[in-house]
């Protein structure tokens, strides 16, 4: 394997983020391109998959322009994409349809068709995941039922990884950490099962060919180094789920480690070597061979950034002044109120709930407010409902005998220490931030830098190689005083998560009718 540096291309659900890296794993240049998301009805959420390849490009030319490296200095590109992720295609891999992402969730009426099925139970556990309209399976007879004509013209049925790695080397793939989403996806045996396929009336030869994520897929083509700058005949990986390489990323390396998200799609993902069936959770393979990911996946992440879209015009004006940063300044703010935000609970469903809830119709709320309530208490709560959303999916994993000795942060939230802190308290268990040498945090790009640097032979194992890349740790300590508080807060905070189901279902039906 010749070159030099290798190129990671990071599909993300609002912005494609694209970095250069040598083979030490050094940035040498990174760019980012932002992409609206379509909402056309109130649970859709969709993109035109071609802005992804052209968010691809742009950044991809301009790291290359930025670093002035000869294309064939790289010695292959690594991808990783959002989940859940249904992109139909022709047979030269052109998007029939917006791509339907892990935020939509339009096929309900599918998805309780599916746990009525006679086979429901079994689908559940030959995937070891929920029926729920989040997941491919009911996206798929979704578009069969209401948009047929597409069904029949597709030629094959990609994720958003896949649907790159076609568009770079003109192959058609989907690797084992994206394959989750299809329920009749074997996860043990690591196959698609025909039979199963054949009971959902869903044609199996539509699926591309199943591998590891760091098999090489092909080799850039001709007409993607035109447009891209490479250089054609440049290895390309097949590519994975970015929650996996980012937990390989925030350093998960080893059965136990525990990744916790802290960015739009919030979340835990702790590390095993079985297989555990839990429908109230995510379960999935880790990029790294005989790794698995038991993960919580919330949608509350994007809490404080609605906050301060909504009410924080006086730390957008301040910030826009000082050249500082909202978030820092709300997180300053958050600091001044005290652990339990004077008894303020914030229920983090803003957009529904994932995991453990399943349910589109959760919505937020802001209980226990007094007069005495202060924007501080309220920034402060919204940081601990987040917190506290993760916690529950905490809670049934361990129902199962999964125990987490520590957690490793990664996502945006890592920026605020105040949350950091809250976290460690909330968990009961140290909080780490594992960093590289000259300071930056891991993530997305690093995990698949390390894995790419596998698959094309450079290291032996992405696993060892990233925890040499982490050689920083920052460690929050739990304050037992302050976890315990927590933990009281914790209850009722579950309670009013399940008590207020039924209103939130009222209530999305009256909203309806406006």
């Amino acid at each position: 394997m010749t070159g030099t540096h290798i190129l990671t291309i990071d599909i993300g659900t609002s912005s494609t983020k694209t970095v250069l890296w040598t083979l030490d794993g050094t940035v040498v240049a990174q760019a980012s391109q932002a992409y609206p998301l379509e909402r056309p009805e109130p649970v859709w959420a969709e993109i035109d998959a071609d802005l992804w390849w052209r968010a691809a490009c742009a950044t991809i030319q301009r790291v290359l322009a930025e670093s002035r490296l000869d294309p064939a200095a790289i010695a292959g590109v690594g991808v990783d994409g959002v989940g859940w992720t249904l992109v139909p295609v022709t047979s030269n891999g052109d998007p029939l349809r917006p791509a339907m992402i892990w935020l939509d969730r339009r096929a309900e009426v599918e998805a309780a068709q599916l746990r009525e099925h006679p086979r429901a139970e079994a689908l559940i556990d030959l995937d070891a995941n929920p029926l729920d309209p989040a997941y491919i399976t009911p996206k798929l007879l979704w578009l069969q039922s209401h948009e047929p004509e597409i069904a029949e013209r597709a030629h094959q049925y990609l994720a958003c990884t896949g649907f790159i790695v076609a568009r770079l080397t003109g192959a058609f793939t989907c690797d084992y950490t994206q394959a989750y989403g299809y329920h009749f996806f074997d996860l043990r045996r690591e196959r698609w099962s025909t039979d199963t396929a054949r009971a959902l009336s869903i044609p199996i030869e539509k699926l591309p060919p199943l591998s590891p994520c760091t098999d090489l897929a092909g080799a850039v083509t001709s007409s993607a180094a035109a447009v891209t700058g490479l250089r054609a005949g440049t290895p390309v990986i097949a590519g994975c789920l970015d929650a996996a390489v980012g937990a390989l990323g925030s350093g998960v390396t080893r059965l136990g480690q525990t990744n916790e998200q802290g960015g739009q799609a919030g979340g835990m993902a702790v590390s095993l070597d079985r297989v555990v069936v839990e429908p109230r959770l995510i379960f999935s393979h880790h990029v790294l061979n005989g790794q698995y990911l038991l993960q919580g996946g919330t949608v509350g992440g994007g809490s404080l950034g609605w906050f301060r879209d909504v009410f924080g015009q006086v730390e957008a004006a301040a910030a826009q002044l000082t050249g500082g940063d909202v978030f820092a300044l709300l997180s300053a703010e958050a600091a001044r109120a005290p652990a339990g935000s004077h008894g303020l609970i914030f229920l983090p469903y803003m957009a529904g709930e994932r995991t453990p809830l399943w349910n589109t119709q959760a919505r937020g709320a802001l209980f226990g407010l007094t007069y005495s309530s202060s924007r501080a208490d309220i920034v402060r709560a919204i940081m601990e409902g987040c917190a506290y959303a993760v916690l529950d999916n905490i809670q049934v994993a361990a129902e199962h005998g999964v125990h987490i000795d520590e957690y490793l942060g990664s996502g945006g939230a890592t920026h605020s220490p105040t949350w950091c802190q809250i976290k460690a308290d909330v968990y009961g268990k140290p909080f780490v931030l594992a960093r590289r040498p000259d300071g930056g945090e891991g993530g997305h790009a690093l995990g698949l830098m390390a894995l790419t640097a596998q698959g094309l032979g450079l290291v032996r194992d992405a696993g060892p190689f990233v925890e040499h890349l982490l050689p920083s740790r920052r460690v929050y300590e739990p304050d037992p005083i302050r976890h315990a508080r927590y933990l009281e807060l914790f209850a009722v905070y579950r309670s009013l998560s399940r008590k207020l189901l039924d209103e939130a279902r009222a209530l999305a039906r009256l909203s309806a009718r406006t």
